[in-house]
């Protein structure tokens, strides 16, 4: 199990944020570099201009908004307290903002078996590509002479993963058309049976993967024990305070089951939590 709380990070940005702007990204939670399942949840906070192109990606992604608001395309926004699936292979952008949020960003290899490049390989290929150029609101831009047939601005994202892969990326066919936004708020709370005091929003299943989104809030006292599952699950904590196997947890505190762990949940005061599972690889 993985247990890290956001407001012990004491302003130390650990996390590489290729795409440019003012934003700073704060590593929580992260897997195993090279494992189909890798992935890491970052907190991310927003204080000026960001933008982006548009673009895609060969893993996937959940953005849920804390605060404030979150650009993922003209005209399209996470509100507060809303969450957005982004497939793998599926475009959106760009993103064209000038607010201040918090959010949640959880990245995590796709179903077609991609993986995810962890940021310790991110942040070697960046330092390396900008020897040969620049990073520029999402885009790296080439200073020195190309052969021909190569790209002279590129993604920044394809930049990085085809300095690491020496090779051209290939993304899967998109499952689905574009980003899934759903709205919490909506949703009905259904009681857990036989945990008293503990309720669930089902916000989403995706792919034969399993990979699933939910919101659960418990009462103070409560508790709720967590089944094992063939992927990572992880949870974050919005609001309230309570522990998970024995250890301490508050508001913005992250954690993580690994594939066939098993933990109870017990809230000291009103807890509400979003609880993500991962694909399941087994």
């Amino acid at each position: 199990m993985q247990i890290s709380h956001a407001d012990a990070f004491a302003g130390d940005v650990t996390s590489p944020e290729f795409r440019g702007g003012g934003k700073e990204f704060r590593t929580l939670l992260k897997g195993r570099d090279g494992e189909p399942g890798n992935y890491r949840l970052v907190y991310a906070r927003q204080t000026g201009a960001v933008s982006g192109p548009r673009h895609r990606h060969n893993f996937e992604q959940f953005r849920y908004c804390v605060s404030g608001r979150v650009n993922y395309g003209k005209d399209c926004w996470i509100e507060e307290g809303e969450i957005a699936y982004f497939p793998e292979g599926a475009w959106y952008g760009p993103e064209e903002s000038d607010v201040e949020r918090l959010a949640v960003t959880i990245q995590f290899g796709g179903p077609s078996g991609h993986g995810f490049v962890g940021e310790t390989e991110q942040l070697a290929a960046m330092e390396e590509l900008k020897k040969a150029g620049v990073f520029e609101k999402g885009v790296w831009r080439r200073s020195d002479n190309p052969p021909e047939g190569v790209r002279r601005n590129q993604d920044s994202f394809e930049a990085i993963w085809e300095h690491i892969n020496k090779r051209r990326i290939e993304y899967p066919p998109p499952r689905y058309d574009a980003p899934v936004l759903a709205r919490p708020r909506n949703f009905a709370w259904t009681p857990v049976e036989g945990e008293p005091g503990v309720a669930r929003r089902a916000l989403g299943r995706f792919t034969e993967r399993n990979v699933e989104a939910a919101t659960m809030k418990l009462d103070p006292g409560a508790r709720t024990n967590f089944a094992v599952r063939g992927g990572e699950r992880l949870g974050f904590v919005l609001e309230g305070r309570g522990e998970i196997a024995g250890q301490g947890l508050r508001a913005h505190s992250a954690f993580a089951l690994a594939p066939g762990e098993t933990a109870s949940l017990a809230a000291s005061e009103a807890m509400e939590l979003l609880v993500v599972g991962l694909p399941e690889f087994a």
